[in-house]
């Protein structure tokens, strides 16, 4: 405005100058001439605009006092503070966001978010306080204290931030630690202030820099537990769900790319084990390769041990999040970090630590608990811990990379000691079973084909349970490759052996199979009339359930010659069970009988469920020939051996056959009700063929009992148990009996 009036100003004072000087005698040029006469109307109109705007820029110039002295008070008062960052898009935090405002509505003035590395934590403080500055209008200060570098940020220099951002002059940001802090709680104390501390080391780093004022509230995130600062509430932070990371792969990838290859997609926020960091930085990579499936990038990270070099982009990488974590620790603690922390097995317990650190177990229960505090170890109960999957890799690097191979195979053969003297003694290993084959596969791989061995020795006779098949499966398998890679063929077979018996228990008949033949040709060049034995009753056994009755026979009866030639009485009992069994299923009751009954006498005494499933085998084929009190008797006989052993794999087999000989007299409830309770029990020791021969039998009742449905349902379940099992043979027989009706007759173990 005043520049429009100093313009206007020249330019009257320009026109006034030349019109004066026409109206006292000088001459307008060539036409305008004729116009000189308006000279001194003109004059006396300038004279009044000039008289006018002079007037106006009088009034102009005039100040209000109201206004002069409000303008004063604006420019001695600052604007509050507003120091907060730009907030990064949260994703899949709602939960904590929640959770933090509850604590703050109970009267939470301090609010500490305490997690690991890369899990969000000063993403979720930035977030919610962005969402309530509004509540906070004489400002927000916000702090990066740098407590996870190498030199943190002191109290008293964060204090002097703190007092020049609320407006103090320098003679007021001068002092001792305790003056500036008590400076600044009486500045803040009637306001209502928001204060962020992001990154603080510990307790003592932020005790001072906390207002007091009932207005204020502080938020403090930290990579330690900090759980002793006066009246603080206390958050931390898990990973992320596999639901939440792919909702937050998704936001920073984009949904098109997510919906065309969701298997990928899982595949990498797997790897990423629902730590936020490594799924924005595989997130951002495979934004900057638009043509990269997340298949691809999945495959790459699939190898753990490039995993940490593949989550690294530009100058962020989660190796060097966690290292810097790792650096802070003192020796006591960095040894148990990678010692403890490359423990095999996803949880592990104190005792089985102090073994790998070969230190003492109160040692290392006390570094345990602080790295517990600095979220490098995790404690889901109080004598129990675990690693997140990538600060795993990260032990193991820091294992392989700080320890002398002397030092990492003596870690391991410490902990195989423990384990193996552990199985010896009474208290077994039934809470380290998930650590013996973690142990095992580990020893294998470092050549400790031995120690594996004694290990699996040690293990294997704890293994009586009627499921324990699932659990002998993988322990007998590293056993397997530990004898191939020390070049023992003897040790092999046994091993294969266990693998296949394990198979059959399961009712995997094809892998079953196959490995009893693998077991039968290492134990040929074998000079031990012992194993070829024991290796060809498995195989004959494999043989039987398979469906190939002859090779079957051919197998058992080779068996039954070398047992009886080594004078091997319970093997010889075991091999005619066998052949008993397969001569029931191909309805040679006759054959079954001739087989059996001297096992009745090699045994001596009922006492052994060898003893009850000569008898059960006794019992179907007695019924088989028609002689149904007998076989009931037997099977009663049989019944009583499984509930003095509490044998439930015998005890199955007994209702089985008690079962049909209940269907065969027509009391099809009493049957019923005997395949239901056989049904319950191999679904609960997860023996597959059981389970499919359950089923089968509760179709055929159901069948003779005028249900269409049911029956038809229960062969369904049967033939899908079967085709999960491979067993075809198996499959078809019970197509057949469908398509027939639904007639079908029991089929032995």
């Amino acid at each position: 405005m005043s520049l429009l009036l100093v313009t206007v100003s020249s330019l009257l004072s320009v026109a006034l100058a030349v019109v004066v000087n026409v109206a006292t005698g000088g001459q307008l040029p060539g036409r305008f001439a004729a116009y000189g006469w308006l000279a001194w109307p003109t004059v006396a109109t300038l004279t009044l605009a000039g008289v006018g705007l002079a007037l106006w820029q009088h009034r102009l110039g005039q100040v209000d006092p109201r206004s002069a002295s409000s303008a004063v008070r604006a420019a001695e008062t600052p604007l509050p503070p507003g120091q907060l960052p730009v907030a990064p898009r949260l994703v899949g935090r709602e939960a904590e966001i929640a959770a933090v405002e509850e604590l703050v509505v109970a009267g939470a003035q301090v609010v500490t978010l305490s997690a690991s590395a890369g899990t969000g934590k000063s993403a979720l403080a930035l977030s919610y306080a962005h969402r309530v500055r509004g509540r906070f209008p004489d400002g927000q200060l916000y702090l990066t204290l740098g407590g996870a570098g190498p030199t943190p940020l002191a109290p008293r220099e964060a204090l002097i931030r703190l007092l020049r951002a609320v407006g103090r002059d320098e003679e007021e940001r001068r002092g001792t630690l305790e003056e500036m802090s008590s400076r600044f709680r009486s500045v803040v104390a009637d306001q209502r202030l928001l204060v962020l501390l992001d990154d603080a080391s510990d307790a003592a780093q932020v005790r001072a820099l906390i207002p007091a004022g009932v207005g204020c509230l502080t938020l403090v995130t930290s990579r330690r537990l900090i759980a002793d600062l006066p009246g603080a509430a206390v958050l931390t932070l898990d990973a992320l769900s596999t639901g939440q990371a792919l909702e937050l792969l998704t936001v920073t990838v984009g949904a098109d790319r997510v919906a065309a290859d969701p298997s990928g997609a899982r595949r990498l926020v797997e790897v990423c084990a629902g730590l936020p960091l490594a799924v924005h930085i595989v997130a951002s990579r495979l934004r900057a390769r638009p043509s990269w499936t997340l298949s691809a990038l999945a495959d790459r990270l699939q190898d753990e041990s490039r995993r940490l070099d593949e989550l690294r982009l530009g100058d962020t990488a989660i190796r060097s999040t966690f290292r810097t974590t790792y650096d802070e620790l003192d020796d006591i603690d960095r040894l148990v970090f990678r010692r403890a922390g490359s423990h095999p097995g996803a949880v592990f317990g104190v005792t089985s630590a102090a073994r790998r650190c070969g230190l003492d177990e109160p040692v290392v229960l006390s570094a345990l608990d602080r790295l517990v505090d600095a979220f490098l170890i995790e404690a889901p109960t109080p004598r129990s811990y675990r690693l997140h999957d990538l600060l795993r890799l990260f032990a193991v690097e820091m294992l392989q990379r700080q320890e002398t191979p002397g030092d990492r195979v003596a870690c391991l053969l410490r902990q195989l000691d423990w384990l193996r003297d552990r199985a010896g003694t009474s208290g077994g290993i039934a809470d380290e079973r998930d650590t013996v084959l973690a142990v095992l596969r580990t020893a294998v791989a470092e050549g400790l084909t031995d120690q594996a061995w004694a290990l699996v020795e040690a293990v294997h006779p704890l293994l009586t349970a009627a499921d324990d098949h699932s659990y002998r499966l993988p322990l007998w398998r590293s056993a397997a490759e530990a004898a191939a890679s020390s070049g023992d063929d003897r040790r092999r077979v046994r091993a294969l052996r266990w693998v296949s018996h394990s198979y059959g228990l399961a009712g995997e008949v094809e892998p079953e199979l196959a490995t009893a033949r693998e077991a039968l040709a290492l134990a040929e060049r074998l000079d031990d009339p012992g194993e070829l034995a024991q290796t060809a009753r498995r195989l004959g056994e494999a043989l039987r359930a398979y469906g190939r009755p002859d090779e079957a026979e051919s197998a058992l009866l080779r068996a039954l010659r070398l047992f009886r030639q080594s004078h091997a009485v319970e093997e010889e009992v075991e091999v005619r069970s066998a052949l008993g069994t397969l001569y029931n299923t191909v309805g040679r009751p006759r054959d079954s009988i001739r087989v059996l009954q001297p096992a009745v006498a090699l045994l001596p005494a009922p006492s052994t469920a060898l003893h009850g499933w000569v008898l059960l085998g006794l019992a179907a084929a007695h019924k088989l020939g028609g002689h149904r009190v007998k076989a009931a008797e037997l099977t009663r006989q049989a019944f009583d051996i499984a509930a003095h052993l509490d044998d439930d794999f015998l005890r199955g087999y007994c209702f089985h056959e008690r079962g049909w000989l209940a269907a065969e007299d027509e009391r099809h409830p009493d049957a019923e009700q005997d395949f239901r309770s056989m049904l319950d029990i191999f679904v609960r020791i997860r023996h597959g063929a059981g389970v499919g021969a359950a089923n089968r039998a509760l179709g055929t009742v159901a069948a003779a009992q005028g249900r269409p449905e049911d029956a038809a349902s229960a062969f369904a379940a049967a033939i899908a148990q079967y085709e999960r099992l491979g067993n075809r043979e198996a499959a078809d027989s019970v197509r057949r009996s469908l398509s027939g009706g639904g007639r079908a007759g029991p089929v032995s173990r």
